[in-house]
């Protein structure tokens, strides 16, 4: 664990994300005249911070993909390097914007801090009705390599259930179709 940790504190310190006294044990130490101690954070927020310089090919596509923490189903994944489609099952219509965001967060960082050459990824986000046999696009992204850096991976994390905001929908070149709208706009507004 601590082969993880330790990277991933060099990697925040060196955005200067992290505070410069953060502890490998995952909590804060701060320094008062008369005691050090050490503090937990009060949320613990699973971060998978991918190896850079990793070469994509067709041969190591599935297992690599595969291995990402994704909870949404890819339906489909196309390859022709530097570009990668993928599209991703939404099967329930309960899934929380949350859940959709944090998937196309964990692709995008594996795409582009994970690898070497990946330079475009197409994603769409499909609902789809096992009973009907229907699917229907729901969001569609754009994203490249030069506009991707992590701290879009982390607003995309904690966006919550809000709509995007307009500099990641502009970054990312997300389009929301009018079916995205109706379902969790309409919530929104009431």
């Amino acid at each position: 664990m601590n082969r993880i940790i330790l990277p991933a504190a060099a990697f925040l310190l060196a955005l200067g994300l992290a505070p410069a006294s953060w502890q490998p044990n995952g909590g804060l130490m701060s320094h008062s005249p008369s005691h050090t101690s050490v503090s937990r954070p009060k949320q613990v927020i699973p971060v998978v911070l991918h190896a850079a310089g990793k070469e994509l090919s067709d041969e190591n596509i599935v297992d690599e993909l595969h291995s990402l923490p994704l909870t949404l189903t890819i339906r489909r994944v196309e390859w022709n390097q530097p570009s990668m489609s993928i599209d991703f099952i939404v099967p329930n219509p309960n899934t929380q914007r949350s859940e959709m965001y944090k998937n196309i967060a964990e692709l995008l960082s594996f795409s582009f801090a994970g690898t070497s050459n990946v330079n475009q990824v197409k994603l769409r986000l499909i609902a789809e009705d096992p009973w009907l046999g229907t699917r229907h696009l729901l969001l569609a992204a754009d994203a490249g390599r030069e506009e991707w850096d992590m701290g879009l991976y982390f607003e995309l994390r904690h966006v919550g259930e809000d709509s995007l905001p307009d500099v990641i929908k502009s970054r990312l070149h997300v389009i929301e179709t009018n079916l995205w709208k109706t379902r969790f706009d309409a919530s929104e507004n009431g």
